[in-house]
């Protein structure tokens, strides 16, 4: 009888402390996920935060090592397609790099020294001064795109996207700066699926970025860099400030003769140095005329430009001909040659804007000299500053 007493209390001491060290083991787990979510709460301290708290969950939890390398297994399967989505929309696959933003700094400072006399801006004026004495257009952003506030940073390569400086057929101009940088530019963003239905348009955009990569003049945009994401091309530009030419006069009704012959000159310095080049532009207004933070003309938006052999000049007879198809099929004068151009500038793709387009481009299919194009789009810009009708209703 003693021997089964002595039994009994031994098995009823074994359920004892078997009771004992349950409740102390349930006691740690559930201190331990208490210390975990509080981790998790405040959120990791160090990189290595998060496996410190799940190595405190493992033993009171009773989770085996095969589990929680299951879990941690299952959500880094999870995770990785969409990061691997992540990083092939903004993924880089190609950039041409022209020169730094910081280059406008210097540009500004020659253009300055031609400022404009009669408006708003003296050469002695600093920046701020600047900035406030400028009216603002539907284009100059500079007061309030330096900061973000709390709006999440939207990114295209290096730069941080501001607000949207304009839009067209194929995409939007977005302002744009690089982080802890004080200089602005304008980007443009092509999104790739609106080239699907148009095969012509990505050449012409290529073309573009190859014209302007090799353009230096005060009043001619200043192309920094293309790059190229699987979703968007991006071509970054000079960003002036003032807005477009077309906005100011519409504002002040018209131009005052010694603004307007300054201006006037400026854009005639650029289209010359553009013809000097092999190029015409072919798609000169008034919008596409900007103005820089003094008042300068910026010549902007070459996306109907082209080359030409500047030392293939052209007879009389055959300038006066054009519009003659006999003559031109008998001088064989519509052949593309082994450049991939006609003779001197002669061109045939009608383009432009009509308000500003010469005759030719307008009444007639037939071929055209792309600088004589170009001349008289700065003429009508000319009376334009003038008038608030065009003078090709006129004509």
């Amino acid at each position: 009888m003693q021997q089964l007493g002595n039994r009994e209390e031994g098995t009823i001491r074994n359920q004892l402390s078997g009771e004992e060290q349950q409740v102390a083991d349930d006691t740690a787990a559930t201190s331990a996920a208490a210390s975990a979510a509080r981790s998790r709460r405040r959120g990791p301290a160090s990189p290595e935060g998060p496996q410190r708290a799940i190595s405190t969950r493992e033993p009171g939890a009773h989770s085996s090592p095969a589990a929680v390398q299951s879990r941690s297994a299952s959500h880094v399967a999870s995770a990785a397609p969409s990061s691997r989505a992540i990083k092939d929309e903004s993924q880089i696959i190609n950039r041409v790099v022209v020169d730094d933003p910081t280059v406008d700094i210097k540009r500004a400072q020659e253009r300055q020294l031609e400022s404009v006399p009669g408006l708003a801006v003296v050469n002695n004026l600093v920046a701020e001064d600047i900035a406030k004495a400028t009216p603002r257009t539907r284009q100059d952003y500079s007061a309030s795109s330096g900061s973000t506030g709390r709006r999440k940073e939207t990114k295209f390569g290096e730069y941080i996207l501001g607000q949207t400086l304009g839009e067209g057929e194929f995409g939007k101009v977005k302002l744009g700066w690089k982080k802890g940088g004080e200089v602005q530019v304008a980007i443009k963003l092509i999104r790739r699926e609106t080239l699907n239905g148009n095969p012509s348009r990505l050449p012409k955009i290529y073309r573009e970025v190859h014209i302007l990569r090799g353009l230096e003049h005060p009043n001619i945009v200043r192309l920094h860099e293309m790059i190229e994401t699987p979703q968007f091309i991006g071509i970054i530009l000079e960003y002036a400030s003032g807005g477009e030419l077309f906005d100011y006069i519409l504002t002040h009704r018209y131009l005052k003769d010694n603004t307007a012959r300054k201006l006037f000159a400026q854009l005639v310095s650029g289209v010359g140095y553009l013809h000097k080049k092999g190029i015409v532009h072919r798609d000169l207004k008034l919008e596409n005329l900007l103005l820089d933070r003094n008042r300068n003309i910026v010549i902007t938006d070459f996306g109907f430009a082209n080359t030409f052999d500047p030392q293939d000049e052209l007879e009389d007879e055959i300038e006066e001909n054009l519009t003659d198809r006999n003559f031109v099929k008998r001088r064989d004068l519509d052949r593309m040659q082994e450049n991939g151009s006609r003779r001197g500038d002669l061109m045939a793709t009608s383009c432009g804007s009509p308000c500003y387009a010469a005759p030719e481009l307008v009444v007639t299919d037939s071929l055209y000299t792309g600088r004589k194009v170009d001349v008289w789009s700065c003429g009508v810009i000319l009376v334009r500053r003038k008038s608030r009708t065009f003078l090709s209703y006129l004509v």
